[in-house]
């Protein structure tokens, strides 16, 4: 999801072989399951996972409630073009768009007229444009807050860094709820700042992640306490030679613990073949664990698209349908990545893959 794919590769890889070749300092002892253990943990979530399918008491159709969508690509929209947007997300039950960012902290930009010193600003009022077209289709926008993609070399380490990232997206926060708290379709937030189970391996550095976290919820609560504040992490499978799903179960716990977050939207990571669709009911099983330990929904990023030499492009609805089928005893809610960028019906290229899965929704809904 707007990850730098090739270099979160090389730095998981060298952290993963790092981890495999050191010694394991005391104080991570407990992050640490062994390979005797796994058929336990294995026994454990065959267990749960059964009683959850067979003791559920909703239905939770598989079809998408939100679609992400990145300001690179709809910053300079008109209502118009907003209004056409917004309403191919509709005819397929979709009701929230989220708006991954609306700015960059480290260059200064945001996609709405700002008063903020040393900040620029976009030509075109982003933000005003498709709240006003949301307020006339009933619709949901979920905003997202303003990012630094240094947080991918500096993740939990720096806490110096983190309170300034805070404090740069506190000023965003209560801008943009003096300027547009008054649309009915301003519903929510979302902090892009994404995680996964390197980014804060110690106590410590999960210690640092929970603050973060917790000073950004604490001003969106003060300021906007009838919006709810989600975000979305992701676990690369691949390299879970060390830091196993319980491991990061526990982790997920200890960054989440009275945060203020409300729902964590866990990426499924097919897409960037971080995971592989077969092993997504033990990565929600666990996750699920935490989430309901600390109070927080659950959701599912669906990822439509596969990362190719070539590029993003869309997948087919056959995979799309076996990865919503997967985590659907586990979740509230889906959201996809992204049906705006790789099966939107206003771009020719993709409108096949719209109509695939407005096919599927119609049979789904």
């Amino acid at each position: 999801m707007g990850r730098k794919f090739i270099s979160l590769c090389l730095l998981f890889l060298t952290l993963a072989l790092f981890l495999l070749m050191a010694p394991v300092p005391n104080r991570q002892a407990s992050y640490i399951i062994e390979a005797r253990d796994m058929t336990l943990l294995n026994n454990e979530a065959m267990s749960v996972k059964l009683a959850v399918t067979s003791n559920s008491t909703t239905f939770l159709k598989p079809v998408f409630e939100s679609s992400f969508i990145q300001y690179w690509y709809c910053q300079n929209f008109d209502s118009n073009r907003w209004k056409q947007e917004l309403t191919m997300l509709n005819d397929v039950g979709i009701n929230e768009i989220i708006l991954q960012t609306i700015g960059d902290t480290k260059s200064k930009h945001v996609v709405y007229p700002t008063k903020l010193l040393g900040y620029t600003h976009n030509e075109v009022d982003m933000l005003e444009n498709v709240l006003a077209e949301a307020d006339l289709l009933s619709m949901k926008v979920r905003i997202g807050i303003g990012f630094n993609d240094e947080w991918w070399d500096k993740r939990a380490t720096d806490l110096l860094w983190l309170n300034n990232e805070a404090a740069e997206n506190i000023a965003i926060i209560d801008e943009v709820v003096e300027r547009y708290a008054y649309h009915p379709s301003f519903s929510g937030w979302y902090i892009p700042h994404e995680f996964c189970q390197f980014t804060a391996l110690t106590d410590k550095e999960q210690s640092y992640l929970n603050s973060f976290f917790k000073q950004i919820a604490s001003e969106i609560n003060l300021k906007s306490p009838e919006k709810d504040i989600m975000l979305s992490p992701f676990y690369y499978g691949k390299l879970s030679l060390k830091v196993l799903l319980p491991v990061w179960s526990s982790m997920l716990n200890n960054i989440l613990n009275g945060t203020g977050i409300d729902i964590l939207a866990l990426q499924d990571s097919v897409g960037v073949d971080y995971n592989s669709t077969d092993k997504l009911n033990d990565l929600y099983f666990y996750t699920k664990k935490a989430t309901d330990k600390a109070g927080v929904k659950l959701y599912s990023v669906t990822e439509t698209f596969s990362t190719t030499s070539s590029g993003n492009t869309p997948v087919s609805q056959d995979k799309i349908s076996k990865q919503l089928s997967q985590v659907e005893p586990y979740v509230e809610g889906f959201a996809a990545f992204s049906i705006n960028h790789f099966q939107n019906a206003n771009e020719p290229s993709q409108s096949d893959y719209y109509d695939a899965y407005y096919k599927y929704y119609s049979s789904n809904k």
